[in-house]
């Protein structure tokens, strides 16, 4: 009986050590056909720690890695812009009170490492240490999460989100940025630096490798609760020129390219088996003023918005496919004001206010990355002609880097703000307000009324629709008349996919590869 055993043992070790010949065929039925995905990008992530950074280079990888509680569902439609709320890794949740979100857990739910997802880790990924305290180790997390007072785990599939304040907007924070799910154990034996290039999260795919200037490549994480992954692996490959991005996708070296412009749309669609998909973007392009110089005052930068003539950069960059909001909101908003007045473009009151200002034609810096936004030199070009038109000298200073950006001597720059949620707690709090980089930054600092960042607290910490609504209106009223930044249109994002992808774009820089939204024909 034990020689049959020691036998059986041998057998099995050389069939699976792939010895024996006779299991060849076997083995190669079992091989991986799902096909590798590849899309060339203009720049890559600067960090896959998932709250550490949420720009657009940022989100579009880390959406893939992670997941959070409540999920917004940008299918519902078939639009890419539905603002649905669906079960993410919680499935259900109920209001205790004004205060308090419970949340039940599905139970199963494995991260990359294969730990099981629990309460634990849920409450630290919005500890005060990580996310949502002054002293947070993801300084951008108290600027989403300020109502945020903690979270409780009730038991292990059982937390409890409780406010400072009633916060009417809770359940789509929770489907939003800052709200994904980290392993705690993981986190807290890597640390925060070595976690950002090495995360564990619980998304449809897992970090494999890292080329700095190169690539990220994800694998497909097979025990995903949502299904399996329709892709082996996923690439992000560096390719930062338009026409290489272009000639790779025609020649299939390249499954998906970003960053297309509305000129190379009927490029695009004029070769077999590549087409151009677009949306406007939940982003709003933007200026930002320093107003720590005194050449810039109130008048001049009054002035410098008078003098943008969006609808001709519209029509010259975008083809007249985008749009420009009516003020820092979206048509998506539960608060939108249809009321509101588009924003004037006047060269001669622009004149005016220039003569009225402090400003005695000292050169200005307008500092940029040229390649970071779409179409963002070329609007830059313009926008100084225009400037150059009611008596502003300004120049243009391109930098490699955001840190080059905001460092000293700049005097513009430009900005998107991502409307994160379909309210202003989304984006116009978060950016523009009390805790928002844009005044409590040094070398940003804009001194904002005490009226204005009073307003915003209404905005957040009121459950009264109407009181929210009214003090959003005054709060828009202000921040115009201070003119810190400006508007200049939300975007059109093309993405150039090969024909047989079933693949929907949505209108947050998400690249999603779920599921339910990435098929191969």
């Amino acid at each position: 009986m034990f020689a049959k055993f020691l036998k059986a043992a041998a057998a099995a070790a050389l069939l699976a050590s792939g010895a024996l010949g006779l299991f060849a065929a076997p083995q190669a039925a079992l091989a991986d056909d799902r096909p590798d995905l590849i899309v060339a990008v203009n720049a890559l992530p600067r960090s896959l720690e998932s709250a550490e950074f949420m720009g657009n280079v940022d989100v579009r990888v880390t959406y893939n890695l992670f997941d959070s509680l409540i999920r917004r569902d940008f299918r519902a439609d078939g639009s890419g812009t539905a603002s649905k709320l669906v079960p993410g890794l919680a499935e259900s949740w109920t209001r205790i009170d004004d205060r308090t979100l419970e949340f039940k857990l599905r139970q199963g739910v494995k991260f990359h490492n294969g730990d099981e997802l629990t309460a634990e880790d849920v409450v630290f990924s919005f500890s005060r240490g990580r996310l949502t305290g002054p002293k947070a180790i993801l300084p951008e997390g108290p600027r989403f999460w300020s109502t945020l007072d903690r979270v409780e785990a009730v038991d292990p599939y059982t937390v409890r989100f409780i406010g400072k304040v009633p916060d009417v907007l809770l359940e789509q924070r929770l489907a939003g940025y800052a709200s994904w799910i980290v392993n705690a154990k993981d986190y807290l034996t890597k640390g925060k630096d070595a976690y950002a290039w090495n995360p564990v999260g619980t998304g449809p795919y897992k970090f494999v490798d890292w080329k700095d200037g190169d690539y990220v490549k994800l694998e497909a994480f097979d025990d995903y609760f949502g299904g399996k992954p329709t892709a082996k692996t996923v690439t992000y490959k560096v390719v930062p020129e338009l026409s290489a991005r272009i000639a790779g996708l025609v020649s299939g070296e390249y499954d998906i390219i970003v960053n297309v412009p509305p000129d190379q749309v009927a490029t695009l669609d004029s070769y077999d088996g590549v087409e151009a998909r677009s949306i406007v973007l939940d982003n709003s392009h933007m200026l930002v003023y320093n107003t720590n110089n005194p050449a810039l005052d109130k008048p001049l930068r009054e002035a410098m918005n008078l003098a943008i003539d969006r609808a001709l950069l519209r029509k010259a960059l975008w083809l007249d496919k985008n749009y420009t909001p009516k003020g820092h909101q979206l048509a998506s908003y539960t608060m939108y004001d249809d009321t509101r007045p588009a924003l004037s473009y006047d060269v001669e009151k622009a004149k005016a206010l220039v003569k009225q200002s402090s400003y005695n034609g000292e050169e200005l810096t307008y500092r940029l990355i040229p390649e970071y936004y779409l179409n963002g030199l070329p609007a830059a070009q313009a926008i100084q002609q225009m400037w150059k038109e009611i008596g502003v000298n300004v120049k243009l200073e391109p930098v490699e880097n955001w840190g080059q950006v905001r460092a000293g001597g700049w005097d513009i720059y430009p900005w998107s703000n991502t409307h994160r949620l379909p309210d202003p707690v989304g984006s116009f709090v978060p950016q523009w307000g009390p805790l928002s980089g844009i005044q409590k930054n040094k070398l940003l600092a804009w001194k904002a009324p005490a009226e204005y960042n009073k307003l915003n607290a209404v905005i957040e910490g009121s459950a009264d629709w109407s009181e929210r609504k009214a003090a959003y209106k005054q709060a828009l009223d202000l921040w115009e008349s201070e003119a810190p930044g400006t508007l200049l249109y939300n975007p059109l994002e093309t993405y150039g996919v090969k024909s047989d992808i079933d693949w929907l774009p949505y209108a947050l820089y998400y690249m999603d590869f779920r599921p339910d939204n990435l098929t191969f024909k």
